[in-house]
């Protein structure tokens, strides 16, 4: 992997577990979701009709991603519903590396040398040992907020393979980078607005929007350089390296949510660092 692109993913990283930080500690998650989406859809636009349209043959994937992206971030907002950033975040982004990686073999026949594939493992371990850290031999993660952790991990999975391909098919990454925004930004405000009464749908919305614009500039560079990514690097390391933004979302926790920082979680974090060289290399 190039310097440029392993600076780019990181920096992706920082964006994204910047913004998921903001969706934890909002009000409403649900209504600033669809308001970041919508948000994106209006900005993307305009760009739109300076662009030439993506080649036909990755239309059913940008279709599919947006189903897709709005399952994801229903079930994300779900997931901090039930459980702590600090844990939810890792366990979510965790969960899916592993299963990327193994998906992108058995489809599209991807191979990993074997410093890469050590770096995977390692990232993945630290990363789990994040997630799955005790208190008196308890797991701190209820099974609700397990289970939605996971059913997000498997939604992470399958818009990286989905938007992996179809941005290879595109003939333009850029066109479909800011259709699949546009389209993005339909289904999430439609469930917000008929799953939240008229006054209060419209009164947070006053109170959140410049929340969920913020959100919107954050989720939508940080997206557009991993799919840049994707269209220059095979998918499974590009996914990989993404989900080190679990190092700077336990920073945010920390700094900023005032969540524990203990011990073993340094060492955890060391071994992520290991895997990200590893994988660098």
């Amino acid at each position: 992997m190039s310097p440029l692109i392993l600076s780019a993913v990181l920096f992706a990283a920082l964006l994204h577990a910047t913004w998921n930080a903001m969706i934890k500690v909002s009000g409403d998650r649900l209504i600033i979701m669809g308001v970041t989406t919508a948000t994106t859809s209006v900005l993307v636009l305009p760009i739109l009709f300076y662009l030439p349209l993506p080649a036909p043959e990755s239309w059913p994937y940008l279709i599919l991603s947006a189903c897709v992206h709005t399952f994801y971030m229903l079930v994300l907002v779900r997931a901090y519903g039930l459980g702590d950033f600090a844990q939810v975040y890792p366990l979510s982004r965790g969960s899916a590396p592993l299963l990327t990686a193994i998906l992108g073999f058995l489809l599209l026949n991807e191979s990993m040398e074997l410093s890469e594939l050590s770096g995977l493992l390692i990232i993945v371990a630290g990363i789990f040992g994040l997630a799955l850290e005790t208190s008196g031999g308890v797991l701190q993660l209820s099974r609700p907020a397990l289970f939605y952790s996971l059913l997000t991990g498997l939604c992470i999975t399958a818009y990286s393979l989905v938007d992996g391909i179809g941005v290879r098919l595109s003939g333009n990454s850029l066109s479909f980078i800011l259709w699949m925004f546009f389209l993005d930004g339909f289904l999430v405000p439609l469930i917000a607005f008929t799953r939240r009464p008229r006054a209060v749908f419209f009164n947070t919305i006053k109170t959140v929007w410049k929340t969920g614009l913020l959100v919107s500039l954050l989720s939508t560079t940080g997206y557009a350089i991993i799919v840049w990514a994707f269209s220059q690097e095979r998918i499974a390391p590009v996914a990989v390296l993404r989900e080190t933004s679990v190092l700077f979302a336990m920073l945010i926790s920390v700094l900023f949510i005032k969540e524990a920082f203990s011990t073993l979680r340094v060492l955890i974090v060391s071994l992520i660092l290991a895997g990200i060289i590893l994988l660098g290399l």
